[in-house]
Formats: structure tokens, sequence, C-alpha cells
């Protein structure tokens, strides 16, 4: 009866040992490679839509820093105020952006831009030959234009 016993703990240790290397098998990683993270490009491809987004808030901040010439508007920034109803001449006009608006691509290489928040302060004649100024708010400022995509970046074009 002891040979039987020892053949039955034995045939026990051997099934054991089988199932737990065919756990540990089961288990293991496929690749014993540690895991890579993929390093980008040069090549690698970026976002237009934001880099878009970017270079035309770098345009408009650029149509709207201090130091433009008096009473002219900036050109291709998509900004016009309509102050001859009041003004017989205009000396000075300033703008603030309050709220850059949100670029959309279309499909032909350009964009349109809405929900901007623009501020210009006019200073000038009045109609009456007093000084005056007057301060222009528009809460739906929109701007459409074109984008290049070039090897140095994004380049809009406001129209």
């Amino acid at each position: 009866m002891s040979r039987r016993v020892g053949w039955i703990v034995g045939g026990a240790v051997v099934t054991l040992l089988a199932a737990g290397a065919l756990l540990m098998w089961l288990t293991m990683p496929g690749d014993s490679a540690p895991a890579r993270t993929p390093t980008p490009s040069a090549a690698a491809t970026h976002d237009v839509a934001a880099d878009a987004q970017a270079a035309l808030e770098a345009h408009l901040e650029e149509c709207t820093a201090a130091g433009a010439p008096s009473g002219v508007l900036p050109e291709a920034c998509g900004i016009r105020i309509p102050w001859g109803a009041e003004f017989a001449s205009v000396t000075d006009v300033r703008f603030r952006i309050d709220r850059m608006p949100d670029l959309a691509l279309t499909g032909d290489d350009g964009f349109t831009a809405d929900g901007g928040v623009l501020v210009a302060t006019v200073t000038g004649t009045g109609q009456d030959g007093t000084a005056r100024t007057e301060t222009y708010r528009t809460d739906t400022w929109s701007v459409r234009g074109g984008i290049e995509d070039t090897d140095d970046g994004i380049v809009v074009s406001v129209w």
C-alpha cells in the first residue's frame, strides 16, 4: 500500500508542477523587451486646425497691437468699423480683442472664424465740429481667409 501512496503523491506533485508551469507560461508577456514609447519623427503630422488657430490668433494680435498708425484700419485683418455717421474726421483708432474667433477649416484650403469679440475706440471730430470719442463693440466678429501649410508652419491670410 505504501508503494501506491508514493505513486499517488508523486503524480499529484508532478501534476501541480505542470499546472504551475502552464499558468506561468500563460501569464508571461509575449515580448520580453521593454515597452517603447514612439518618438515623433520629423515627418510626423501636425494638427492643422490647431496650428491654423494659433497662426490666426498671432496675426490678429499683430493687427490690433498698439503702435499702429493712428486713424488707419489694419489691412488684411477683417476689421471694419462703421464710424462715418458720427465723425467728420477720425484721428485715432485703437482695437482690443476680448475673444478670439474660433477657426474652422473649409475644404478649399480656407477657413472661417466666428464668435470673436472686437472692441474699437475711435477718436476724432464729430459731425458738429467738437472732439468726439466713441467705443464700438461687436460680439459677432468673424473673419475668413486662406491657409497654406508650408515647411515653416501654417500661414494664414485674412480676406
